[in-house]
């Protein structure tokens, strides 16, 4: 190993270390930003999710409130039999929609760290051609 050598290899390693150094903290930045938006997102959704629920027994308590004056002994079975029938598909339904929601929001967090990691082995991947002689920018 000559001085040019080790002299090369120094100014390849100071590259390598800012970029690398500023590749990760960009990323760490991503990775804070796809938090926050995370939590703001899960925050809304309790809070629509709650507001929804709410709405929901107040407006079904009037409604049997309702049907239990106007209708015939005989028409209340169908139509609260039915009701409920109804909910539970529209429950059903909801649930789908909140985990596909869900699923969607962990994927951006996912991306991050998986971008991240391809910086990492990007950069080795270009530690290894330097050590072998080669010359290549990061």
């Amino acid at each position: 190993m000559s001085i040019g050598n080790l002299g090369r290899d120094l100014r390849q390693l100071k590259i390598w270390l800012t970029y690398g150094t500023e590749l990760l903290w960009i990323r760490l930045r991503m990775l804070r930003l796809d938090a926050i938006a995370q939590l703001q997102s899960i925050i809304v959704l309790m809070v629509l999710v709650v507001l929804a629920g709410v709405m929901f027994f107040l407006g079904f308590i009037s409604l049997l409130f309702g049907l239990n004056t106007v209708l015939s002994p005989q028409a209340k079975v169908w139509v609260f039999f039915g009701l409920a029938i109804l909910f539970l598909l529209l429950i059903l339904i909801l649930t789908i929609l909140i985990i596909k929601l869900l699923r969607k929001q962990s994927q951006f967090m996912t991306k991050t760290l998986d971008a991240m990691s391809e910086d990492l082995s990007y950069l080795r991947h270009t530690g290894k051609h330097a050590a072998n002689g080669e010359h290549r920018r990061p």
